[in-house]
């Protein structure tokens, strides 16, 4: 090797290694800002595209853990104009779901090449409908587990689609995202923990096994963002049932759960004593009446008032207090006063 040679591969050398500098540098400036913060989902909303930059990548898609229906859900995704989720079982049909069965890091340099899949795993597939639907043509793929705590339960994934520069994912971008995935499990863990995060009214979801605690908690996060009304999101958006929300926080509240039935009709007797607005207001209907033993339902039992009110509606019934969700409870007063009146 001449002399020249031996320049140009020392000058290549160095700059791999100031190159490998910057981008650990980079990269511990995201992880600082994502332990600076209380909202862990907005962050990854604002950083995105500078996730996007760092890893020289086109997309990425954070998904959390549903561990009641078994799925992956989508919370972020650059690049797709919808606010319609993705959701993914968590099996080997596809690359998320398989990093999130397996909770190992997946870097595919080709997603064409069924050689390249096979050798992963033989059962392998890539999930190919997100591109049939949005017309973009993912080519490369990185994909890593978001691990939490000693157990490394998996709470979610991130994954990054189609490295811009060089056309593959190389060691050091993979162990660059795994590192990015143990802070954002980490910063989630930590938040959930605090108690100021997690909505009261809805802990007993997570206790009760319907809906994880980092999943409530960018439940709450996309509520805000969205401007909706929590249990809405909750049921939406995360797919938890009312029948296992009313179940959860009826016991929560030590009431019996009252779902709302289709079959269900008011009693037009009792009808007649109430308005609109004050069972609005208080938050309280009757259900039922049997002999003299009236049940009413509330979707807010602490508030006492309101079932003082009650009391004073019906002074000369026994009273049953019963739980029901609020949008439940919102199907009840429309068939009380339709129309709104």
């Amino acid at each position: 090797m001449n002399e020249k040679t031996s320049n140009q591969t020392e000058q290549s050398q160095l700059e791999a290694v100031q190159d490998r500098l910057d981008f650990a540098k980079k990269l511990q400036a995201l992880t600082n800002k994502i332990h600076a913060t209380d909202n862990v989902s907005q962050i990854m909303l604002d950083l995105s595209a500078e996730i996007c930059e760092l890893f020289q990548c086109e997309r990425l898609t954070l998904y959390v853990v549903n561990k009641k229906e078994g799925v992956l859900v989508s919370k972020v995704k650059t690049g797709i104009n919808s606010d319609k989720e993705l959701v993914l079982p968590i099996n080997r049909n596809s690359i998320a779901g398989y990093v999130a069965l397996t909770r190992n890091t997946v870097r595919i340099n080709n997603l064409d090449d069924p050689v390249e899949l096979h050798d992963i795993d033989p059962e392998l597939q890539f999930f190919t409908e997100v591109d049939r639907s949005t017309g973009f043509k993912s080519k490369q793929m990185l994909t890593a587990p978001l691990l939490q705590g000693l157990s490394k339960e998996v709470v979610g994934v991130l994954q990054l689609i189609n490295q811009r520069v060089d056309g593959r994912f190389d060691r050091v971008a993979e162990e660059g995202l795994e590192a990015l995935t143990a802070t954002l499990a980490l910063a989630l863990f930590q938040r959930v923990k605090t108690a100021a995060l997690l909505p009261k009214r809805y802990e007993a979801l997570v206790a009760e096994g319907v809906i994880s605690a980092p999943e409530l908690e960018l439940a709450q996060r996309w509520a805000q963002r969205k401007n909706k009304d929590l249990e809405q999101v909750l049921v939406e958006d995360f797919k938890v049932s009312l029948a296992a929300m009313g179940r959860a926080l009826a016991k929560q509240a030590q009431l019996p759960y009252q779902a709302h039935e289709p079959s269900w009709r008011p009693n037009l007797e009792l009808a007649k004593k109430l308005s609109r607005a004050a069972c609005q207001k208080d938050q309280w209907l009757p259900w039922s009446l049997e002999q003299n033993l009236l049940t009413v339902v509330t979707p807010e039992p602490a508030n006492r008032l309101g079932l003082e009110n009650a009391h004073r509606t019906f002074p000369y019934n026994e009273m049953r207090v019963a739980f029901t969700t609020r949008t439940e409870f919102n199907k009840m007063l429309e068939q009380y006063f339709p129309g709104g009146k």
